[in-house]
């Protein structure tokens, strides 16, 4: 899964702020998540940005006062980059030294591309401080979105594998085509989490309710009064996507 990811990024890369962050479903799943990072990131705090693509998230906790290390699979989208320190590498296994980050974010979806989370999730907390932050957005196998998936565009006894499992090995309708993508239900990750030595402290939902299958909604379709049932944090296993904020105990 790894190549597959690397190739469509490195072909991608050049055009990839122009095409997702054109896209309202898009727009707003990032105003969410800098809601989180305004939050937690501080000046000072030292950042390993797992994923970081072309950089966006780099760039906005640089902002923020953070020293960030970008870190991705990608050579192409590392190129594009305008980051001040940059790594190659793969999410699942970090090629960094141990303990050395107030922080670790993974965002975009980072982790579905990935077959499991477990070795990544243990190679994030080998990465922090005792006490350093875990954040990370990750799309979820159960809620009404992917009961739309399952359905309509994929197989429906993959609901039951996701109630039994936890995960759903499928694929995301990206705007280039379909790569493999993994899902993983709320408390599938937080089981892994826990299993990391991470304690998760926040669970953000982003859509959900949503009233039309993502594959649609990215076609510039806008929400409205759906975007407000984001507000019941309680439900949060049932969302399209999940922020998890967890703490390195």
């Amino acid at each position: 899964m790894s190549r597959a990811v690397a190739k469509y990024y490195d072909s991608i890369a050049h055009i990839y702020s122009d095409v997702y962050l054109r896209m309202e479903y898009y727009r707003r799943l990032y105003r969410r998540i800098g809601e989180v990072l305004d939050r937690y990131i501080k000046p000072g705090m030292s950042v390993l940005d797992v994923g970081s693509g072309t950089g966006f998230w780099s760039l906005y906790m640089t902002r923020l006062g953070a020293r960030v290390t970008s870190l991705d699979i990608s050579q192409m989208s590392l190129k594009q980059c305008r980051c001040a320190e940059k790594v190659a590498g793969d999410a699942a296994r970090l090629p960094v030294r141990r303990g050395v980050y107030d922080a670790v974010t993974a965002l975009g979806s980072v982790y579905n591309h990935l077959s499991d989370v477990g070795d990544a999730f243990r190679s994030a907390a080998w990465a922090l401080r005792r006490g350093g932050l875990f954040i990370a957005d990750i799309d979820n196998a159960v809620g009404i979105d992917m009961l739309y998936e399952y359905l309509l565009f994929q197989n429906p006894s993959k609901l039951i594998a996701a109630a039994r499992d936890g995960v759903v090995r499928g694929v995301w309708e990206s705007a280039d085509g379909e790569i493999p993508f993994t899902y993983y239900t709320y408390f599938y990750v937080k089981s892994a989490l826990a299993r990391a030595g991470l304690r998760l402290v926040e669970a953000r939902p982003i859509y959900l309710a949503p009233p039309l299958p993502t594959r649609l909604l990215q076609r510039r379709f806008r929400l409205g009064f759906f975007e407000k049932l984001d507000l019941l944090r309680p439900l949060a296993p049932l969302s399209t996507t999940v922020i998890y904020v967890a703490v390195k105990a």
